[in-house]
């Protein structure tokens, strides 16, 4: 379900919705070309879920204070929002997959949308390891606990950059010590 949100409307569209449903924030442009290539995708993966998710697209052009904000300095910029907060978020446009996964670790436990079709006709063995668990229980403690930090740097590395888990790890890393 995706809504046009403006400066008049963000208080009660997203920040009040985000308390009851995850709301993912798409700062976009008309004159955007990334923005035109990722929108369509947000507004079709987070349509998969039923109302587990909704997006909520933001002009920044028309909409002033949403982008201050939020510190918008490129778009498209895409936040996700629960409780009233920003939880997760990526920069420029990312591939379907990783727009998959970022909508995906919005949805309550238990539930999965429908996979982009090239990733439905081929699924990926669940991987054999527990660092994904790992990563979530140093996440809170990166920022001011070194050692922390060094072991979720650790893991990165062993999974390695062909992991499809290791673009969003490092995302979650960024918001988490910026």
């Amino acid at each position: 379900m995706a809504i046009d949100v403006t400066d008049a409307t963000f208080q009660v569209e997203v920040i009040d919705k985000s308390h009851e449903t995850p709301v993912i924030v798409d700062l976009w442009a008309p004159w955007c070309g990334p923005c035109r290539t990722i929108g369509p995708i947000l507004e079709q993966l987070t349509d998969d879920t039923r109302g587990q998710v909704i997006l909520a697209k933001v002009n920044v052009d028309e909409n002033p204070a949403i982008s201050q904000a939020f510190q918008v300095q490129s778009i498209p910029a895409v936040y996700a929002m629960q409780g009233g907060k920003v939880v997760d978020g990526f920069l420029g446009a990312q591939p379907e997959h990783i727009v998959h996964e970022f909508v995906q670790r919005l949805m309550p436990a238990g539930i999965i949308a429908e996979p982009p079709a090239e990733e439905a006709a081929a699924p990926a063995a669940a991987p054999d390891d527990e660092f994904d668990a790992e990563l979530a229980a140093l996440l809170p403690r990166v920022k001011t606990d070194d050692e922390a930090r060094a072991r979720y740097l650790e893991i990165l590395e062993t999974m390695g950059s062909e992991d499809p888990r290791t673009a969003g790890h490092r995302r979650r890393l960024t918001a988490q010590l910026f």
